[in-house]
């Protein structure tokens, strides 16, 4: 079978698309219009383990990515928000299949009747195990600040001001803090933190973010206080994901220079995704522990948007124990045959971490349970306060409404009207057809009292 001939990466693509469906975002980004520029970062290791380190900016010369000295036994290149452009041209240097870029810019996922699935969805483990490529898409928490910043106009689902826009979720507000959950990816193609989160509606307000306490914990053993003078000027004060992995880069490596393999490289990854997943797990506890007390209260505190967020945290544990299991798959695959401690160790902290995931959403079932419960009996409350409202209206109108009926009737002649001699009539009227009345309604309620006896 002769293979097509395509005159750009673009073009290659779209045929690409047209046997894989989950590429068809990817073609809508490269159609874009070139956002922000790209920053490369070159790590070069000689035989001896020694890393070199030098930054590119997308406009400059990068030819010279596809050549190296004989002295560099491995090159890592890490790519932050990467461009249209950059793709175009890095992915035809290295001739990179499409679905390596695709799996880190398609992220929605909306309506399967109208869109086709990312390609972590629409790919089975054991295939993107085989690839020898992973995304690691984790949530971050972050801090918008005061919650009096935001209304109830203000939208659920916000954007990052970003070359691939990642989504962004406003959460229920924690003791006055608005706190949001950030997709993110990282490994070799890295996200650029997160500063401004923008709606997606027609007002495109934008809000300050941070992540929430500064970020994860690094996972290195800190040095001691003689040393600690003399590695300060290495640390990453910015915390942003690149320089967090150029960072545990720089230190003596966990894998060999000489044959590198695909889970030593991604090791500084894993950790930072890990640490990630567990202020995530940490998060739920929180919120857990906040729906417990709304629960406690349901006349004041519960309400149906408790409901629809319960809803949403059931749907992401879910989702997020999905990740983690491809992610076990893929760190199973690449470990066999391999010193993989290391290995072993991540795959206990998955382990760990899908454990609290579990628990978490044993809870959130039993607390949905629950406040559906809560909701309908508030519901049946007011239906009920709703009837006695009623019942003293219709008690009100049984004593206004002959009163005002005789009074009409008896207006038609002047000797009924008050101060006139047959003024009584009108009492001796109106009283028993009240009278009358009341014993109609409450008739039926005597009758069946007399019945049960």
């Amino acid at each position: 079978m002769v293979q097509p001939t395509h005159s750009s990466y673009k073009d290659f693509a779209s045929y690409r698309s047209k046997l894989n469906p989950s590429l068809s975002s990817l073609n809508q980004y490269l159609n874009r219009e070139i956002g922000a520029e790209s920053v490369v970062t070159v790590l070069d290791f000689g035989e001896h383990g020694a890393a070199s380190q030098y930054q590119m900016v997308e406009g400059g010369d990068l030819s010279h990515l596809t050549t190296a000295s004989s002295s560099v036994s491995t090159r890592i290149i890490l790519i932050e928000d990467i461009s249209p452009r950059l793709i175009s041209s890095v992915g035809a240097a290295f001739d990179i299949d499409p679905s390596f870029f695709a799996d880190y810019i398609s992220t929605d996922f909306e309506a399967f009747e109208s869109n086709p699935p990312t390609p972590s969805l629409a790919t089975l483990p054991s295939v993107t195990a085989e690839r020898g490529h992973l995304h690691l898409h984790y949530h971050i928490v972050m801090d918008l600040g005061s919650a009096e910043n935001f209304n109830t106009d203000t939208p659920y689902a916000l954007k990052s001001d970003a070359n691939v826009a990642r989504n962004v979720r406003r959460l229920p507000p924690l003791s006055g803090r608005q706190l949001a959950l950030a997709r993110v990816c990282c490994l070799f193609l890295v996200d650029s933190p997160i500063k401004v989160v923008l709606e997606t509606g027609k007002l495109h307000n934008r809000y300050d973010a941070k992540p929430l306490h500064g970020g994860y914990e690094d996972f290195n053993s800190p040095p001691i206080f003689s040393f600690s003078l003399g590695v300060e000027k290495h640390l990453d004060c910015n915390r942003s994901m690149a320089g967090g992995i150029l960072r545990h880069f720089m230190a003596p490596p966990v894998f060999s220079p000489v044959s590198p393999q695909i889970l030593s490289i991604s090791y500084y990854a894993l950790r930072v995704s890990l640490s990630e997943w567990l202020l995530y797990t940490l998060l739920i506890s929180r919120y857990c522990k906040h729906y417990e007390y709304s629960l406690n209260d349901i006349s004041t505190r519960l309400h149906d948007d408790d409901i629809i967020d319960l809803q949403r945290w059931r749907r992401r544990t879910k989702q997020s124990r999905q990740k983690l299991e491809i992610l076990a798959h893929f760190i199973e695959y690449w470990g066999q045959g391999v010193d993989t401690q290391a290995g072993n160790m991540i795959l206990k902290d998955i382990q760990y971490i899908q454990k609290q995931l579990d628990d978490y959403s044993r809870s959130l079932e039993q607390m949905l349970t629950v406040a559906t419960s809560m909701v309908q009996l508030l519901d049946s409350r007011r239906s009920i306060l709703e009837a006695v409202s009623v019942r003293r209206l219709t008690y009100i109108a049984l004593v206004f409404v002959p009163l005002s009926w005789v009074s009409s009737l008896f207006s038609m002649s002047d000797t009924y009207l008050p101060g006139h001699g047959r003024f009584w009539v009108y009492f001796a009227v109106a009283l028993p057809l009240i009278c009358l009345c009341f014993l109609y309604e409450v008739w039926p309620m005597i009758n069946s009292r007399t019945r049960r006896f």
